[in-house]
């Protein structure tokens, strides 16, 4: 296994590295690196984790992407994997999705905008409408996961499987 370090000509990347040589790890160094993920499964408890455990609801603009993850090809989009019971999906506008995230406060309130599309990647104003939601679910976990840390990447079911209790009252 190769260890990838960024920042590898900082201040403090530059130490991390030779320390790594010396100590023989395979080390390569990036003078900066640039992620830009569409959406990170952890925001998925933040952002639908209370109605869960409240309502065993989602309200979402586009529910269904990630929950198509959740369920056999075809079907209505629901999962049973974060509670152990059905947890329905109701498709709401962008603005009432924005309204509910707004309310539980904490992270979704913080970051509502984004996801919904009201704000782009350099935090301008965008229209939600223009947003593009592109289902990225039905080509699978890709490769590039496992190229840049020795292991697959896991579809959103499983994370859900992995972190049901997280989604419990």
């Amino acid at each position: 296994m190769t260890i990838l370090m960024t920042g590898a000509t900082g201040q403090v990347g530059r130490r991390v590295v030779a320390r790594l040589d010396r100590a023989g790890a395979p080390v390569r160094g990036a003078e900066w690196t640039h992620v830009r993920p569409g959406e990170f499964m952890l925001n998925m408890l933040w952002l639908w984790g209370p109605s869960i455990r409240a309502e065993g609801i989602v309200r979402d603009p586009a529910p269904d992407a990630t929950a198509r993850s959740s369920s056999p090809a075809g079907s209505r989009p629901r999962s049973s994997a974060p509670r152990g019971r059905e947890v329905r999906f109701e498709r709401v506008a962008p603005e009432r999705a924005r309204e509910i995230y707004r309310a539980q406060g904490g992270f979704a309130a913080a970051n509502a905008d984004f996801p919904l599309g009201f704000e782009d990647y350099s935090g301008a104003p965008a229209d939600p409408a223009a947003h593009e939601r592109t289902d990225l679910s039905a080509n699978g976990p890709l490769p590039t996961a496992r190229q840049v840390t020795g292991h697959p990447a896991r579809t959103f079911a499983q994370w859900a499987r992995d972190h049901a209790a997280d989604f419990r009252a």
